[in-house]
C-alpha cells in the first residue's frame, strides 16, 4: 500500500519475527531482499529454539502453529493474542511457496551427482543411496524453486510499466522473462552449487546462488 514495514530478524537464530499482519503486507520486493538475506546469511546448523518462548510485545507464551502453502506444511509460534509470530528462515521461505519437494526423478539425479546431502529441516545428514527422505525427522528432500523469484521480479517489472497498457507489453514480458531465466543460470549448478549442497542442504545452496543473482537485480 505504499507504506513501510519494518522487520525484526535474528541472523544467530534464523528466524523472523513478524508484527501484526505484518508478514501479509510484504510486497514481491520486499519479499525477495528477505530472501536475499537468509541467502546471505546462511548457516549449516539448525538453531533450535527454546522450550518456551515469549511475544515480545505482550508476553504471552508462543503457541505452535501446523499451516498449509499448497502440499507444503510449514510450522511457527504465534502470539495466542494475535501480537504477531516468530518463524524460521526456512519455514518462512514455505509459507512464500519458495520451497518444494524433490521429485522421484529430481532425486535420482541428485543421487549421480552427491551421495550425502544435509537436511534442511534438521541439518542431519541423508544418505541418498539408501534414503529418499530424512532418516532422523523424516521430512521430504527439498530444495528451492528457481522460477519463483523470476515469477516475482516479474511482477515488479509489470507493475512499473507505465500506464495505459503498451499493447506491446506481452511481447516485452516474455522477452524479460526469458533474460531473467537465462541470466539465472548464469549462476545455477556449478562446483560452487554441489559443494554448499553437501554443506547448506539444496535450500541453502539454492538461497546462495538466488541471492548472489538478486545482488544484480534488486534496487534498494
Amino acid at each position: 500500500m505504499g507504506g513501510q514495514v519494518a522487520i525484526d530478524v535474528c541472523a544467530g537464530c534464523q528466524a523472523f519475527w513478524f508484527d501484526h499482519f505484518e508478514s501479509l503486507k510484504l510486497s514481491p520486493g520486499s519479499t525477495l531482499k528477505l530472501m536475499k538475506f537468509i541467502g546471505e546469511h546462511p548457516s549449516s546448523a539448525k538453531p533450535s529454539p527454546p522450550g518456551t518462548m515469549q511475544c515480545p510485545r505482550c508476553a504471552t507464551t508462543l503457541k505452535l502453529a501446523h499451516d498449509l502453502q499448497g502440499n507444503m506444511p510449514f510450522t511457527y509460534w504465534r502470539c495466542a493474542t494475535d501480537d504477531g509470530h516468530f518463524i524460521a528462515f526456512l519455514e518462512f521461505l514455505k509459507e512464500k511457496n519458495f520451497i518444494h519437494r524433490l521429485t522421484p526423478g529430481q532425486i535420482q539425479e541428485l543421487r549421480q551427482n552427491v551421495q550425502f546431502v544435509n537436511c534442511s529441516s534438521c541439518g542431519a545428514s541423508i544418505n541418498l543411496e539408501t534414503d529418499s527422505a530424512c532418516p532422523y525427522c523424516h521430512a521430504p528432500i527439498t530444495m528451492l524453486d528457481m522460477k519463483q523469484p523470476q515469477l516475482m521480479l516479474e511482477q515488479l517489472r509489470r507493475a512499473a510499466e507505465p500506464k495505459p497498457l503498451d499493447p506491446t507489453l506481452p511481447l516485452k514480458v516474455a522477452s524479460a522473462k526469458m533474460a531473467l531465466e537465462t541470466s539465472l543460470a548464469d549462476y545455477d549448478r556449478g562446483t560452487e552449487w554441489w559443494s554448499n549442497a553437501s554443506c547448506f542442504g539444496l535450500v541453502g545452496a539454492g538461497l546462495t546462488v538466488v541471492a548472489r543473482w538478486l545482488s544484480d537485480k534488486l534496487v534498494d
